[in-house]
């Protein structure tokens, strides 16, 4: 140890104050309070040492801010140097600043055994020690200086700590455990900060995390953090298996020496009221895994945390999606900040079916009209229903717990395990009911029939339809309701009431690709509470075949009659309460127990009949009068601090009638055992103090002087000053006898002499009472303040003497006149007038309201400090309204949505148009202004895409038949039919009039009639060779052929064709010349670069409409003439270079080099550039919300891109289904075609080029897309 002592400090008693003590008199006199506080001490401690309560030393910790006679607070403690085991100095005071409070206590204890300040008398540094003199202790280490060391050697050796010899009685061991495996960091934050205080969310990556502590203040605000500059406990967790050690997060490898903590539970917590008055409410106790906390390597507690059980599970009036209706419906007039400081309000509805499990319990809700969801706030009320992420097994509850999705049992305890069997019977084994079975074909024309009535008690109720394609199920419930269908039209997917709701209906109807009906399902858990009739449709009549026939299948479970399984049946019985009252009058109250009909067992709350019976009054009870009663109420305040009050209290003899308590006469109580209506209080005695009496008469005639006065010191007894010897009293502080005194200011020309006796000054001749004398005369203002400390001015005016009245002041001497001055007047406190607090604006615009904490108080200081008192203090004043108006202001306007009309088409890609107005909230109300009001250039568009379905009738194209003629320009031609879904004949034209009819007449072209030199062999072999390289089951059948295409690794040679080629070097030369067909060449570089041509020779004829053609995806240039020695630069990464049909000796050749891009480029950062015959790519991503990402592919002249989709793995609802989707820009039609929803698709295009864009979701989603490309010529 660096104290170089081994010292161990017992606790012998500890005292709570829960009043404070008269003696204890805490001051800016830091010495007065550490005198009261040992002279307390001495009062309480036992004197003889050997007494098992004697303390050597009395530590006395308080929240009173310590602060020292110069006004510095920085203080912590106070200690007389050497105080320990003196009579008089043996107590310490330390206040409390949280747990940096037991490094105070060191220092302050180190003071009482004669340890002085480093660097003060001694030559060790002022810092880094324990005894440092500024506070600069090295809150880690906590290590003691050499200094130290030897001051507590020297107060040892000279016998100063006699009384620490002796040991206290011992009783177990010192606990080896850090303090942080009982503290974590919430904790010591709620010590430090008080109880609202927890852990800050983040962490500052330039202070380590053992150094300070850091919490958050407030609980609502997780934005900023107070900082503690001292070290969290050793033992505390500051990250996982690491924990804090001398200020230093360290790993279990560096704890070899640390024993293993296993963890151990608190105990439990009580049980919670029901969150719910009927439907199902949640109760709970927990308990916390820090009794304490596993810690270096050891095992965590095992067991749950929480137990948990529902409650009230009677039935509600409402649903239980009302339920949860409800609560969202509450935050309607909470604002929401879709951007800063624009509050926008909407009408919030239940999420269901866009969000399940703990997600759906932390308040989620749904934007009616907007479908969009929000969590409105931290959870929904225990209870809450909700929808679990699978389906839970039969007769299990999922129900919200401290925002999470939990399952309860059938016997309502969380997590039991325990499950309805088939017949409804919790814990069952399936014996007590039977299983009815059958199907069903008939039916009405045009009519319901019922054709299965279910009965009360029926569970798992399971039945289907194969062949709803003219036929389809209703539900009715009682005489008139139907909940599935009922109107002649099939229903869409549905659950009844609602799928949070117990024992609820699901109606499934499944559809075939071709969105036609495949099949539809009932699903009812049961057990059933009322008889259900389940009905079929029929469009046609039997004469039309089978096919018009329902097909359906059901089954279900009913109790059996004659069981020999006896079911345990309850009912509702009263029990009674005992009286309230013990004599006289009481009450007793009534309610409801389950119990068996034959035992009147308890049972559990579903055996009974649901809703319990009604709850009948409470009564009234009568018991013999209760006797007459001495009654006493509180002490009222001692008289006297100090020196013997008294204190008094009502006291009176009282007798309950009925539920009155009346007074009666006291000799109705026994005079024996009446309380006492007065006692002494404060009996020890006060401190002494010096009393002044009032000044005598002062000793000068004008001018200043001296007044005589008594000096006596005195103490209060019995509420009276009583003289004692003066020795009780400080001679430091003892008043003077004289004081001075101010007669009147004297004339010009007059002084004072020792005996103060006014005369002239020498050498000045005696005035006459006629000559005017003029002196400076004090004018005082009037007080600033009538109460509470305020300031008057002085300044000074020329007056005579004799007359008093002013006269200019250049009668009096300038060179004697006393400057102005302030001084202090009526310090008589204020009386307490109401304050309030305002709290935050329902709304940020429009008009709100906020609420106002009003409370009594006096004000001080300028208005800048006040002392909060009782509220009758302020009966005077009428006291303020608790409800203000607010941010009246006007709300900006903005854009919304109101409808969407139907989609244009009927099926695939249409447009919708949208009503958008200009809306402004005020006074609590939305209104539509003028648009004037509102961006322009924010306004939500009012024509947007929609894909209703797939379109079922198509147009199907055969192939184009051969060329008209057998060179040269021809026509060629092709059927074109209109298809069903499922005909494999062609049917009328007018079923698919929806869509544009196909072309069937277009021209064709098949080579010059003149002779024209065949493909070179080079080109067909490597063709055929490339063919015969992909395998036969991947080729796909005729006429339609997947090719490898060249793509010249180095540039052609000038008289090698280059046509029909993609070259990708960045740079080459090529020759078009004597190529007498039409010849296309494609050049392609990465995205950043673009491509410098230039035509080094050329020879063209106009006249025979002989051009070359220059295409790079923005601009087409062309030309005929003047073309030697021409050059271009392209915008993009692609150039296209197409010469036409030539006469023999015609043609150019050109140079082409690639550059970097230095312009403005068309391509974002995530855009993909693709030029491989084949290949897969997925959806690119990127972070911006301003762009959209592409993939372009480009392949060589001549050849088409297939592309197939191979997965997509988003989910598409409300929210996303109209901002996500796929564009496919065929680039030689320039046409686009949009993909939407979750359907695979194959497209092919009509050119060499295509590109594919993605919207919405797919931009944030990596790998939510992934397709298949290949270069194909047909």
């Amino acid at each position: 140890m660096t104290l170089g002592a081994n010292m161990r400090v017992h606790l012998v008693r500890m005292i709570i104050l829960t009043e404070p003590e008269p003696e204890i008199q805490m001051s800016t006199n830091i010495t007065s309070s550490l005198r009261s506080v040992c002279d307390w001490g001495r009062r309480i401690n036992p004197s003889n040492d050997t007494d098992p309560l004697h303390a050597d030393l009395l530590l006395y910790i308080t929240r009173y801010d310590l602060v020292l006679p110069d006004g510095n607070k920085q203080v912590r403690g106070v200690a007389q140097l050497g105080g320990a085991c003196s009579s008089d100095w043996s107590c310490v005071i330390t206040e409390d600043t949280g747990f940096d409070l037991g490094i105070t206590i060191t220092h302050e204890i180190g003071h009482s055994f004669g340890i002085n300040h480093d660097g003060v008398g001694n030559t060790c540094s002022r810092s880094g020690f324990m005894m440092a003199s500024d506070g600069g202790y090295n809150s880690v280490d906590l290590t003691w200086s050499p200094c130290s060391r030897q001051q507590l050697f020297t107060f040892f050796r000279k016998g100063k700590a006699e009384c620490v010899k002796d040991l206290p009685a011992l009783g177990g061991s010192l606990q080896d455990w850090k303090p942080g495996l009982y503290y974590g960091v919430d904790d010591q934050c709620r010590i430090a900060f008080g109880n609202s205080a927890r852990a800050c969310s983040f962490t500052n990556p330039d202070l380590p995390a053992c150094r300070a502590l850091s919490c958050h203040i407030n609980p609502d605000d997780n934005s900023s953090c107070k900082r503690l500059l001292v070290p969290l406990l050793d033992g505390t967790e500051c990250a996982p298996n690491q924990w804090c050690l001398r200020g230093r997060c360290v790993s279990l490898d560096e704890l070899s020496s640390s024993v293993v903590v296993h963890g151990s539970w608190s105990s439990w917590s009580e049980f919670t009221p029901c969150s719910r008055t009927c439907g199902g409410g949640v109760t709970h106790r927990t308990r916390k895994c820090n009794n304490p906390r596993p810690a270096f390597g050891g095992a965590d507690c095992e067991g749950p945390d929480i137990q948990a059980g529902l409650c009230h599970q009677q039935p509600c009036e409402r649903t239980q999606l009302d339920f949860m209706a409800e609560q969202c419906s509450q935050t309607d007039s909470h604002p929401l900040y879709l951007q800063p400081h624009i509050a926008s309000f909407y009408t919030w509805i239940p999420a269901v079916g866009f969000a399940k499990g703990d997600e759906q319990c932390r308040y989620t809700c749904q934007s009616q009209g907007e479908n969009f969801i929000v969590m409105r706030g931290s959870q929904f009320v225990d209870g809450t229903r909700c929808e679990p992420d699978g389906p839970p097994p039969f007769g299990s509850t999922a129900a919200c717990l401290k925002g999470k999705c939990q399952l309860f049992g059938c016997d309502g305890v969380m997590h039991s395990g325990k499950v309805r069997d088939v017949c409804g019977v919790c814990g069952g084994q399936g014996s007590s009911c039977t299983m009815t079975s059958g199907s069903y074909s008939g039916g009405q024309a045009r009519e319901y029939t019922t054709f299965l009535t279910l009965p009360v008690n029926a569970t798992q109720v399971y039945i289907f339809n194969t062949a709803p394609l003219f036929t389809h199920m209703a539900v009715k419930v009682g005489d008139d309701e139907y909940v599935v269908s009922g109107m002649g039209s099939m229903a869409l997917n549905m659950t009844h009431p609602s799928p949070l709701d117990d024992n609820h209906l699901q109606y499934r109807l499944y559809l075939t690709p071709d969105l036609l009906p495949e099949m539809e399902e009932l699903h009812l858990l049961g057990p059933l509470q009322e008889e259900i009739n389940i009905q079929v449709y029929r469009k046609y009549g039997k004469e039309y075949g089978k096919r018009t026939n329902p097909s359906i299948n059901y089954q279900f479970y009913t109790p059996r009659r004659n069981s020999d399984v006896k079911e345990v049946k309850g009912k509702w019985a009263v029990f009674t309460t005992p009286c309230s009252a013990s004599c006289g009058l009481g009450v007793q109250r009534y309610f409801h127990v389950c119990v068996a009909e034959d035992t009147n067992n308890p049972l559990e709350e579903h055996n009974c009949p649901t809703p319990a019976p009604p709850t009948p009054p409470h009564t009234t009870c009568q018991l013999p009068p209760c006797p007459p009663r001495w009654e006493a109420g509180m002490f009222g305040p001692c008289s006297a601090s100090c020196g013997g009050g008294e204190r008094v209290r009502p006291v009176r003899c009282v007798q309950k009638l009925g539920a009155d308590v009346v007074n009666v006469p006291d000799s109705e109580c026994s005079s024996d055992d009446a309380p006492d209506a007065a006692e002494k209080c404060n009996l020890q005695h006060c401190p002494a103090r010096w009393l002044v009496s009032e000044p005598g008469e002062c000793s000068a005639v004008c001018g200043p002087g001296e007044a005589k006065r008594q000096v006596s010191c005195v103490r209060p007894e019995d509420g009276q000053d009583v003289e004692v010897d003066q020795s009780f009293c400080s001679k430091e502080i003892r008043p003077s006898e004289s004081v001075p005194c101010v007669v009147d200011v004297c004339p010009i020309g007059w002084e004072s002499k020792k005996e103060d006796q006014p005369a002239l000054k020498s050498g000045l001749s005696p005035r006459s009472r006629q000559t005017p004398v003029y002196v400076w005369s004090p004018v005082i203002s009037q007080c600033s303040k009538t109460c509470g400390n305020g300031t008057l001015q002085v300044w000074f005016s020329c007056v005579d003497h004799q007359t008093r009245l002013g006269v200019p002041d250049f009668n009096c001497d300038s060179s004697s006149k006393p400057p102005p001055q302030s001084e202090a007047c009526n310090p008589s406190p204020c009386p307490p007038v109401w304050r309030s607090k305002q709290g935050v604006c329902s709304v940020t615009c429009g008009g709100g309201v906020a609420t106002r904490v009003l409370y009594c108080a006096v004000v001080t200081e300028g208005e800048e400090e006040e002392e909060v008192v009782e509220d009758s203090g302020c009966t005077d004043f009428p006291k303020p309204a608790a409800v203000v108006s607010c941010n009246t202001h006007s709300c900006p306007a903005r854009w919304k949505v109101f409808r969407t009309s139907p989609c244009s088409v009927s099926c695939d890609l249409g447009v919708a148009q949208r009503t958008v107005s200009c809306v402004q909230f005020l006074h609590g109300k939305e209104s539509v202004v003028p648009e004037e009001n509102c961006h322009t250039a924010v306004k939500p568009a009012t024509t947007v895409p929609c894909l209703l379905q797939v379109c079922t009738f198509r147009w199907e194209v055969k192939p184009w038949s051969q060329c008209s003629v057998p060179c040269g320009y021809g026509i060629q031609s092709r059927a074109v039919s209109c298809m069903g879904p499922s005909n494999p004949e062609p049917i009328s034209p007018l079923f698919c009039l929806h869509m544009p009819k196909p072309i069937t007449i277009q021209g064709c072209f098949n080579d010059s009639c003149a002779d024209v030199p065949t493909t070179s062999d080079v080109t067909t072999a490597d063709q055929t060779e490339a063919k015969a390289s992909i395998p036969e089951e991947q080729l796909p059948p005729n006429p339609t052929e997947i090719i490898t295409v060249l793509q010249t690794t180095a540039p052609p040679t000038p008289g090698g064709s280059a046509c029909g080629q993609l070259l990708l070097e960045e740079s080459g030369t090529v020759d078009l010349r004597n190529v007498s067909r039409r010849c296309t060449v494609s050049i392609g570089r990465p995205l950043d670069e673009v491509i410098h041509l230039k035509v080094e020779s050329g020879s063209l004829n106009c006249r025979r409409k002989e051009s070359v053609a220059f295409f790079d995806r923005l601009v087409l240039v062309k030309k005929c003439e003047q073309v030697a020695g021409s050059e271009l630069i392209t915008r993009t990464n692609v150039l296209l270079v197409r010469q036409s049909l030539l006469a023999p000796g015609s043609g150019i050749v050109f140079t082409y080099r690639s550059q970097k891009n230095t312009k403005k480029n068309h391509y974002q950062d995530c855009d993909i550039q693709l030029f491989s015959s084949s290949g897969v790519f997925e959806n690119p991503t990127t972070s911006s919300t301003n762009h959209t990402c592409r993939v372009l592919i480009n392949a060589p002249p001549a050849v088409k891109i297939r592309i197939q989709a191979l997965h997509i793995g988003l989910v598409f609802n409300s929210t996303n289904s109209q901002s996500t989707f796929i564009m496919i820009r065929d680039m030689d039609k320039v046409k686009t075609y949009v993909f939407k929803g979750q359907q695979l698709f194959q497209w092919q295009s009509s050119g060499n080029m295509a590109e594919i864009e993605f919207h919405g979701d797919y931009l944030h989603s990596q790998g939510s897309f992934r397709a298949e490309y290949s270069f194909v010529r047909l």
